[in-house]
């Protein structure tokens, strides 16, 4: 029984996250089948889409209306895609594995989580820290939505990844690095210290924004303030974006093709607002040498369409989150030295472009 009551918070909160992550994959399955199509989210109601009789409220259970229903209208007995109850069960571990993984793993070295230990342990996390999960979340959510979206219509829908940028942007003006922490941990950074110096890597300390938009801070960006925090999300906003237009019009120019949408770049403009260049960059080459791979055949064959990167460019996005505690500081002397960017940028400018016309010449001579 002790350890039933020791267990009692942890269990009542990831049921709660999980649920929540339902409901909002719910509203997902909504997004996904309307927003492509240009209709309205709100209006009409979900409903049978043979019989067109609105679902009732017992019916929309996420997850368990599919199992009650055996999968079918309760009216008209038409079947109706499992697809609806997977996105629902994927949303809703998402939710349960990012809450664990930063609030009970701690995932990312937070001092002021690691300060928050007990409370969290005991059930009662701090309200702050709660805004620590929810925009990641929300973050989430979104590219759930686009990636869904890019594998049906090879299409990243507007209405997605622009209210995704602007909320990015709000969450990153409202939580300027280093929050959650207090302003002071700054000064664990030897102040006057390039960045790039190996004698620097690995003590910046992580909050809301893993790394501010660049470092040394200068005066008119103080750690904490809503401009530094503004100016980190607005970064990433707009590397993500040019990021992923200037790869597009490097493919496209090698391979005669467009092989790459504007969508892909507007969902990467989305993440960076959320979580600043540096994590889209490196997510950008986990994610897109992941979909390359897999694309490869179909370029070779004669592919003349748009590759939907959407899915693998979002998971690139969020492992290379994760994973920044082993990669981040290892990275530091590069991603904080001007010289060392722009040299690797133009190398893998033109590394892409002759990968590209050596796959161009490769379909030429199988034709």
């Amino acid at each position: 029984m002790e350890a039933i009551y020791h267990y009692l918070p942890w269990l009542i909160w990831h049921l709660g996250v999980f649920v929540l992550g339902a409901c909002v994959g719910s509203l997902l399955n909504v997004v996904i089948g309307r927003l492509p199509a240009e209709k309205s989210i709100l209006w009409p109601s979900s409903r049978c889409l043979n019989c067109l009789v609105p679902i009732r409220t017992r019916d929309n259970l996420p997850i368990l209306a599919w199992f009650i229903l055996r999968g079918r209208c309760r009216t008209c007995g038409q079947h109706f895609s499992s697809r609806y109850m997977w996105i629902e069960l994927l949303t809703a571990l998402a939710f349960l594995g990012l809450f664990h993984l930063e609030m009970y793993r701690n995932v990312h070295d937070i001092p002021a989580i690691r300060a928050d230990t007990w409370a969290i342990q005991v059930g009662a996390i701090p309200l702050s820290l709660w805004f620590y999960f929810i925009p990641h979340a929300v973050l989430m959510s979104f590219l759930i939505a686009a990636s869904v979206c890019d594998l049906d219509g090879k299409v990243i829908p507007l209405t997605i990844t622009i209210p995704g940028t602007i909320v990015g942007l709000v969450f990153s003006t409202l939580l300027p690095w280093p929050w959650p922490n207090p302003v002071e941990i700054a000064g664990q950074i030897p102040a006057g210290k390039p960045w790039f110096l190996l004698e620097v890597a690995g003590r910046i300390p992580p909050g809301y924004h893993l790394w501010p938009v660049w470092g040394p801070l200068p005066e008119w960006l103080p750690p904490g303030s809503p401009q530094l925090g503004f100016v980190t999300g607005l970064t990433g906003a707009v590397v993500g974006s040019g990021m992923m237009r200037v790869v597009r019009f490097t493919f496209g120019k090698g391979l005669g093709v467009e092989a790459m949408g504007l969508g892909d770049a507007d969902l990467m403009m989305m993440a960076g607002a959320f979580l600043g260049w540096q994590i889209v960059v490196l997510g950008f080459f986990l994610g897109a040498v992941v979909a390359l791979v897999l694309m490869i055949p179909a370029l070779i064959r004669g592919f003349s369409g748009t590759l939907p990167f959407g899915p693998g460019l979002s998971l690139g996005a969020m492992l290379t989150w994760f994973a920044w505690p082993s990669i981040g500081p290892q990275l530091q002397p590069f991603l904080f030295d001007e010289v060392s960017m722009i040299l690797l940028a133009l190398i893998l400018t033109f590394g892409m472009f002759f990968f590209s016309l050596l796959l161009r010449r490769r379909h030429s001579e199988d034709r």
